[in-house]
C-alpha cells in the first residue's frame, strides 16, 4: 500500500506534473496543494504538510536549532537572480554600487534568502561593507533563538509605513525586495542595475551560479520511519522538471513571446539542456557560497558544509 503524504508548492511550471499528477513518487500517494504564495509555510490555515517548499536561507539558519523539524533534499525548487531586485531612490547620489557604503538601505527582514544573496553579491563583486550600512528592515523575525549579530545596525519600519514609501520618500537611499519596483513604477526609483541582464548573463558565467532561493523540506518524522521517501521525491521532481523541459523546448516556436526562441537557444548555448540544476554534487559550489553568506551575515553560529544540509540518501545526486 502507497504511503500518504501531502505536499505543498507553488504554481511553477517544473512542478506541473506532479501537480496534476502525470508524475508520481513511487511508493508514495502524493496529495500537492497548490500555494499561490508559496515558500515560508510548514502550515497552511493550520494544515502541516509532510512536504513544503520552504525559504532556503530560513532553514540554513535553523540548522543549529534543529527547531522547523524538517530535512531538506537538494531539489531547489524556486531560482533567481537578484541584481534587477535591487532598486535605489534617484535623489540619493548613488551612481554605482560603491555608492551604497555608508548609505541607509531597506530590507523586508535580514533573515530572506533574497537579500541574502543580493548583500553577498554587493560585498563580494562591488565592496560593499555591510558593516557601514544602516538597515531598514520591515520585520524583525528569525528562527530558533536567533538574535541579530552585534555589528548589525538595524531599525525597524514603523508600523503602517513599507519599504517602497521610504524609498519613494528619499528616507532611505536604496532598498532590497522581491517586488518589481522599476522600471516605471515610481518616478523616483529605479534599478541600482539597469543593465542587470547584460550583469546577469556575465555572472552566471564567471560563476555557475543561478541563485537558490527555494528548497524543497520533508518533514523529519517522516524520514526516519521511511528514509526512501527522500529519494522517491528526488526523483519524481526531476522527472516532473524533464516534462517540462520538453514542454519549453515545444514553446520555443509557439510560445506567446516576441523573442521566446531566441532566448530559450541563448540558454542552451551558455547552460546546457539541464540549466536548472537539482541534485548534490552539480550544485554544492553553490550551496557552499549560500551557507558561507550565511554565517558572514550572522544568520548561523558557524559556517556549515553542504553535507549537512540535505538527508544523507541525497548525497550521492
Amino acid at each position: 500500500m502507497a504511503l500518504k503524504l501531502s505536499m505543498t508548492c507553488g504554481p511553477y511550471d517544473r512542478a506541473r506534473a506532479l501537480i496534476d499528477g502525470t508524475v508520481k513518487p513511487e511508493g508514495i500517494d502524493l496529495e500537492v496543494y497548490v500555494n499561490p504564495d508559496p515558500g515560508r509555510q510548514t502550515k497552511i490555515e493550520g494544515r502541516e504538510f509532510d512536504i513544503t517548499e520552504f525559504y532556503s536561507d530560513l532553514y540554513i539558519a535553523d540548522l543549529h536549532y534543529q527547531s522547523l523539524g524538517y530535512t531538506a533534499i537538494p531539489i531547489f525548487v524556486k531560482r533567481m537572480f537578484r541584481h534587477s531586485y535591487i532598486y535605489v531612490n534617484k535623489r540619493a547620489g548613488i551612481h554605482s554600487p560603491g555608492d551604497l557604503n555608508g548609505k541607509r538601505i531597506g530590507i523586508q527582514n535580514w533573515l530572506t534568502t533574497t537579500a541574502v544573496w543580493a548583500r553577498g553579491l554587493l560585498e563580494d563583486e562591488y565592496g560593499l561593507d555591510q558593516k557601514s550600512v544602516t538597515w531598514f528592515t520591515e520585520r524583525m523575525r528569525g528562527v530558533g533563538e536567533w538574535k541579530p549579530p552585534a555589528w548589525l545596525k538595524m531599525e525597524l519600519i514603523a508600523s503602517g509605513r513599507t519599504q517602497f514609501d521610504l524609498l519613494a520618500a528619499g528616507e532611505i537611499d536604496a532598498g532590497i525586495t522581491t517586488g518589481t519596483w522599476a522600471p516605471n513604477v515610481h518616478p523616483n526609483i529605479d534599478f541600482l542595475f539597469p543593465n542587470y541582464a547584460e550583469l546577469e548573463r556575465d555572472y552566471f558565467k564567471r560563476t555557475g551560479f543561478f541563485p537558490i532561493m527555494h528548497t524543497l523540506l520533508i518533514k523529519t518524522s517522516v524520514l526516519e520511519k521511511d528514509p526512501w521517501v527522500a529519494m522517491s521525491v528526488y526523483n519524481a521532481w526531476q522527472e516532473s522538471k524533464r516534462k517540462c523541459y520538453e514542454w519549453l523546448e515545444w514553446q520555443r516556436v509557439h510560445q506567446t513571446s516576441l523573442w521566446y526562441r531566441a532566448l530559450w537557444e541563448e540558454e542552451q548555448a551558455v547552460a546546457g539542456a539541464d540549466f536548472y540544476l537539482w541534485g548534490f554534487h552539480k550544485t554544492r559550489p553553490e550551496v557552499d557560497k549560500l551557507l558561507e553568506y550565511c554565517h558572514r551575515q550572522g544568520l548561523t553560529t558557524r559556517k556549515f558544509d553542504p553535507e549537512e544540509m540535505f538527508h544523507p540518501s541525497t548525497l550521492e545526486t
